[in-house]
């Protein structure tokens, strides 16, 4: 096992948008278990036990069952990593607060039958478009009812020139080339126009279920796609799409619909979110009133169902279903490009759009049955826990191998992003034990440091005297690593090396974020007072990794290279990105 580890940890492990699992459902930063998979069958024997401290979607539990069965992916990681993995079933134990996530991992690691998961989700969408299909219907370019296969909604803002409003659409997109952008030109007084010096246009409407008016921002359908017969079609919406909406806005909530309070932190913008303080203000009325109808029908299934067409539900729900849905204008295309909800966030763009939810919902029941049926055959047991990692129930010195995915500090604030889909299951997360920076929680670096090093040491204690753990990290800020640091030392833990994860395509806010950084750091964990035990390089032989051309990889490297050696995190990305562009390297 010694040589396996010394040539595991030697590259990176690469990790990739794809795989058995990957179009079931989304969940921030989310790791292919078919990568962790590799890490498992190395650094453990068949029917040893891996705990993940915090298992957000799963994928450390997914990773354990999948070793019995190794995909061909799996097989090709190990040849790439020159590794020797001992295939055969694992046990999982996983941690995490999120009612989501763990949720979610339930019924992943434990599935109905696929044949009887497909014939129930297939019977469930058609019962409910029955009931409420009538709503997608509209009248096609030719005059022809068809059914909508999704529209494009526009903010509206008005112009300080003319004081006349325009949609987002007319003033700030431009087609041959497809283009959106910030800036435009008032369609009717040709002045040039920004959302920045513009102001949106607002409108107060009744809100039935609160049972008063409300103020938000105005949004109006602008594009309108649908099929009939075959044949997909496009056209502008017209005023009987307006007076569609209207007719649906006047429709009754069932009768015991509960309106479900947003609970603000971080992600609060008071433009795009203004008059969004309850769940059902996320969705246009026809996707709520869908959503809430295929939700109800759900319960009437048995329980070893159920929740899996619940799970079904709430993957397309956050990502597909709400006014977070958007799309984008890609180079040379000769259309818009549909895309979900940024993941990590609760953005709702001023290019929103409204996707029929049946269409979507029948896509999505072969990778979930491709996955049921794949863990059908697996038979590695996987426990799930709600609740904080720092209180775990096993026993001293119990467990083989840990790997784990902790919060990246101030990145995400998952409790805040899951609620979405948690305020459909009646049970938003407690965000007391989210181990997270956040001044709406009042938790700075500090007291984040704590709370991970409170995990990190119950870690150590159910550890095997020689098992190690695997930790996932990733910030471009010096002091969150330094948290992390200083967690680490606290709860008796050594950095033995580290190595990171090469992802195929980073998250949004990697791509975006000023200072960001690609890839995640794969920090080697060991107990310190048995680090000679457990390490697996010597000092005629370390282990680096040596400091690439790309300076979005090298702050990586620069931080693993301080983990290794104790040495304190200084700079944050940004810092050293200029180091490197000066100097060609980071000293």
């Amino acid at each position: 096992m010694q040589n396996n580890l010394l040539t595991l940890y030697r590259q990176a492990l690469p990790s990739f948008r794809s795989g058995v699992f990957f179009n079931t459902y989304a969940y921030p930063t989310k790791i292919a278990p078919e990568s962790i998979a590799v890490y498992i069958a190395t650094h453990t024997d068949p029917g040893e036990t891996v705990l993940d401290l915090f298992s957000g979607s799963g994928a450390t539990g997914l990773a354990a069952q999948m070793c019995e069965h190794p995909t061909q992916s799996m097989l090709s990681i190990a040849e790439k990593l020159g590794v020797d993995p001992k295939w055969g079933p694992r046990n999982a134990i996983l941690y995490d607060i999120s009612t989501y996530g763990t949720f979610a991992t339930r019924v992943m690691t434990n599935p109905p039958s696929s044949d009887l998961f497909v014939k129930s989700a297939e019977k469930l969408i058609r019962d409910v478009d029955v009931e409420l299909g009538h709503l997608y219907q509209a009248k096609d370019d030719q005059g022809h009812v068809g059914t909508i296969r999704h529209i494009i909604w526009s903010s509206v803002l008005t112009c300080r020139q003319c004081g006349r409003d325009f949609t987002f659409y007319e003033g700030m997109v431009s087609w041959n080339p497809l283009r959106i952008d910030s800036n435009g030109k008032c369609p009717h007084c040709g002045a040039r126009v920004t959302t920045g010096d513009n102001a949106f246009s607002m409108e107060t409407k009744y809100d039935a279920l609160l049972g008063k008016s409300i103020s938000s921002r105005r949004r109006i359908p602008v594009l309108v796609y649908g099929e009939t017969n075959g044949r997909n079609w496009r056209r502008t919406a017209n005023a009987a799409d307006l007076d569609g909406v209207t007719r649906i806005e006047a429709l009754a909530y069932p009768e015991d619909t509960k309106p479900q309070p947003i609970e603000w932190g971080e992600l609060y913008r008071a433009g795009y979110h203004s008059g969004i303080s309850h769940l059902h203000h996320f969705y246009t009325k026809r996707n709520f009133l869908i959503i809430e109808a295929l939700w109800r029908k759900a319960a009437d299934y048995e329980n070893d169902v159920r929740d899996a067409l619940r799970l079904l539900i709430l993957s397309y729900n956050a990502t597909h279903a709400t006014l977070m849905t958007r799309v984008v204008a890609k180079h040379n295309s000769s259309d818009f490009v549909l895309t979900g909800a940024q993941s990590g966030v609760l953005y709702v763009s001023n290019l929103p759009v409204e996707k029929n939810i049946f269409k979507g919902l029948q896509r999505k029941i072969k990778p979930f049955a491709r996955a049921f049926s794949y863990i059908n055959g697996c038979t590695g047991h996987v426990k799930v826990i709600n609740q904080s990692s720092d209180r775990l129930q096993e026993d001293d010195r119990t467990i083989s191998y840990v790997f784990t995915d902790p919060p990246f500090g101030d990145f995400i604030p998952y409790a805040e992003v899951n609620q979405i889909n948690e305020l459909w299951l009646d049970a938003t997360t407690d965000r007391t034990d989210e181990a997270i920076i956040s001044p709406s929680q009042d938790k700075d670096a500090n007291k984040y440091s704590h709370m991970i090093m409170a995990s990190l040491a119950e870690a150590k204690r159910v550890l095997k005297d020689d098992g190690l753990m695997t930790l996932v990290f990733h910030s471009s800020k010096a002091d969150v690593w330094q948290a992390l640091a200083s967690a680490i030392e606290d709860a008796g833990l050594d950095v033995v090396t580290t190595t990171h994860l090469a992802k195929s395509q980073e998250s949004f806010k990697q791509v975006v974020s000023t200072g960001s950084v690609k890839g995640d750091s794969l920090i080697l964990l060991g107990k310190t007072e048995h680090k000679s035990g457990a390490s697996i390089g010597t000092e005629a032989e370390p282990v680096f990794y040596e400091c690439p051309n790309d300076p979005y990889e090298a702050y990586a490297s620069y931080v693993n290279h301080c983990l290794e050696n104790g040495l304190r995190v200084e700079l944050d990305a940004r810092d050293a990105y200029e180091r490197f562009t000066s100097f060609g390297a980071i000293t």
